[in-house]
């Protein structure tokens, strides 16, 4: 049976279930029409019309439609034959011997072919490579992501410059147009070797050109005279022809004196430092070199042949570079529970006007409230005491039972020409604290810095009388008391920075002796050298303190007894906890972006703390900020 037969036989079979496929009567012609057949009899057509072979997924299954205005050859028949499956959620996959394998869009990337093109196959899953310019391969994945169909499968190595995509043939294409899109745009490196322009000047003169704001970058190589340019192909070109335009000897000849203005160095050490390498440059026959410096214009002025000025502005202007500042903040936290517990009992018993009742007393020291006192007033008026004497018995007794804290419970009176007095008092204390001090300073590089805030007190260091032991005076010096941070940080590779330390936390805890007077202070110190890496917090040190104490006064034997015992007792205890930590961060400031981020993130602190605590609508910091522009 010849070919025209069976395509037409195939026809009929098709339209008898239910569709129609109508042949044109040249050969390579063909006008599909098509109404829900079942779509393995779509692939069997297509088979005989093309000549392909097909192996089918069992899960294939549906109803094809479709409509063709137009005749279609068997290149044609094809493309359309693939379209159908793609929107019926299949697609073709070309085996290793010749063959088509038709499976599900689902997991076909696995098994797309590579395309030796780079262009993909037409309504097929293909897989491409692609190189993407400056390493960017995981950027221009993410831009590819969107565009690709929901099957396809795009992958990067990270900070690499390959990217593998699976995907149809049109979806390749944009991938490759992204690609391309990033080539053009990306940046470029080159090198310039300068001859007759010194390096450091050609790249001094490129950054002032470009201003802070410049999209390329300029690294100077002094070893070998030449420069390093990174930008866009266009900018790269331009900068090239201006090096070599700046790039030629000069005719006119180097005066005996040159001026160089320094931009950040202190002029003074750098004077220092060159005066010592002055005699390096000395030749025997002619006029030695010398520097001079002018501080109120912080410029240095040099007088050499035109060589040794040469030599001697590169060291300059090597020395004379902006150098990094350092925000150095210590966190100091300190948490402290102070808890008392006071119990005492104090009883007094005795007989007046001849009573044979013996004196009983428990009186300590540790409690408030003097019993006897307050029994002697009791009992003054019964033991025939003047009424001046009254009075201060009653003063006494009054004074005594004021400085009662606590609870206290107490009874006192005469019966049958017998005194007896009674004070239970009962105290207990639980003090919490949390001090927080964040004290920082900025400093510059390898420069000592010290902050400081608190008080000077004034420190007895002697007393001694005058002549005929009259005119006493006392001598004394001031001591600072408060809290004290010297720092010298040391920025190294890496930007570790070295930091030493002196950290010192004092405080006046009270009088030694309400007699003397003198003060007794706390004080906290740590020296310590450490290395953080830049805006790493580290901790210093610390202190974790638990300190019980009991103390108990009693009556011997008595207060021994069981139960009774408490009545012959004062016991107190006493529990302090201390938990003290100090850590430091050290922020590196390169640039003037840099010192405006950390002021602006001080400023809205305080501003919003201003704000919070006096209700104003505008913080008076902004208001002093404001006036002085």
């Amino acid at each position: 049976m010849s070919f025209r037969r069976l395509f037409t036989s195939a026809a009929l079979a098709l339209t008898l279930a239910g569709g129609a496929m109508s042949p044109s009567f040249a050969a390579d012609d063909h006008i599909i029409n098509m109404q829900d057949v079942d779509i393995k009899a779509f692939i069997e057509n297509v088979g005989i019309v093309t000549g392909r072979t097909f192996v089918i997924d069992p899960r294939v299954n549906g109803k094809v439609n479709i409509v063709s205005e137009k005749p279609l050859n068997d290149v044609e028949v094809f493309a359309v034959f693939k379209e159908v499956l793609r929107v019926h959620g299949y697609t073709v996959v070309r085996a290793p011997n010749g063959e088509y394998r038709i499976t599900l869009l689902q997991g076909a990337a696995q098994d797309a072919p590579f395309s030796e093109s780079g262009n993909g196959i037409f309504g097929q899953f293909s897989t491409v490579i692609l190189r993407v310019p400056n390493g960017k391969a995981a950027e221009a994945a993410r831009l590819i992501k969107p565009v690709m169909h929901s099957q396809g499968q795009v992958s990067a190595n990270p900070d690499g410059d390959v990217i593998v995509v699976t995907d149809f043939a049109e979806n390749l294409r944009k991938a490759r147009a992204i690609v391309s899109a990033m080539g053009e745009g990306g940046n470029v490196r080159e090198t310039v070797q300068l001859s007759q322009l010194s390096v450091l000047d050609a790249e001094d003169a490129l950054k002032q050109l470009g201003g802070t704001k410049a999209a390329y970058k300029v690294v100077a190589l002094e070893a070998t005279n030449s420069l390093i340019l990174e930008g866009s192909p266009q900018e790269v070109a331009e900068l090239r022809r201006l090096l070599a335009s700046m790039d030629v000897g000069s005719s006119v000849p180097r005066g005996a004196v040159s001026i160089v203005p320094l931009k950040f160095a202190d002029g003074e050490g750098l004077n220092e430092l060159i005066q010592n390498l002055l005699p390096t440059y000395s030749i025997e026959g002619q006029p030695a070199p010398t520097v001079a410096y002018e501080s109120g214009s912080n410029t240095l002025v040099i007088s050499a042949s035109s060589e040794v000025q040469s030599d001697l502005e590169q060291i300059i202007r090597r020395l004379d570079q902006r150098r990094p500042q350092v925000l150095v903040e210590a966190i100091i936290v300190e948490i402290s529970d102070n808890a008392a517990k006071e119990l005492g009992v104090q009883f007094a018993l005795g007989g007046v006007n001849g009573s044979t009742v013996p004196l009983l007393a428990s009186n300590f020291s540790r409690q408030a409230g003097n019993l006897l006192n307050v029994v002697g007033a009791l009992g003054a008026d019964d033991v025939g005491v003047s009424e001046a004497n009254q009075s201060a018995f009653q003063t006494a007794a009054i004074s005594s039972l004021t400085g009662l804290d606590g609870g206290a419970f107490g009874i006192g009176g005469s019966s049958n020409d017998v005194l007896f007095g009674l004070i239970v008092n009962a105290l207990e204390t639980d003090e919490d604290s949390n001090i927080l001090s964040t004290p920082f300073v900025t400093t510059l590089d390898n420069v000592p810095a010290t902050f400081l805030v608190g008080q000077e007190i004034p420190i007895t260091t002697g007393e001694s009388l005058g002549s005929d032991n009259l005119n006493a005076f006392r001598t004394f010096e001031r001591q600072e008391v408060g809290i004290q941070l010297d720092v010298l940080p040391q920025i190294s590779d890496g930007d570790v920075i070295r930091l030493e330390i002196e950290q010192i936390v004092s405080s006046i805890s009270g009088v030694l002796t309400s007699a003397t007077g003198d003060f007794v202070l706390n004080k906290r110190e740590i020296t310590t050298t450490v290395l953080a890496n830049d805006g790493e917090i580290i901790v210093l040190g610390g202190l974790v303190q638990d300190d019980e104490q009991i103390n108990i006064a009693k009556v011997p034997i008595l207060g021994d007894i069981p139960i009774a015992g408490k009545l012959f007792q004062s016991k107190g205890t006493t529990r302090n906890k201390t938990n003290l930590m100090v850590f430091i961060r050290p922020t590196i400031i390169r640039t003037a972006s840099d010192a405006r981020r950390l002021t602006d993130d001080y400023l809205t602190d305080i501003r919003a703390e201003d704000l919070n605590q006096s209700g104003r609508a505008v913080s008076k910091v902004d208001q002093f900020l404001n006036q002085q522009r």
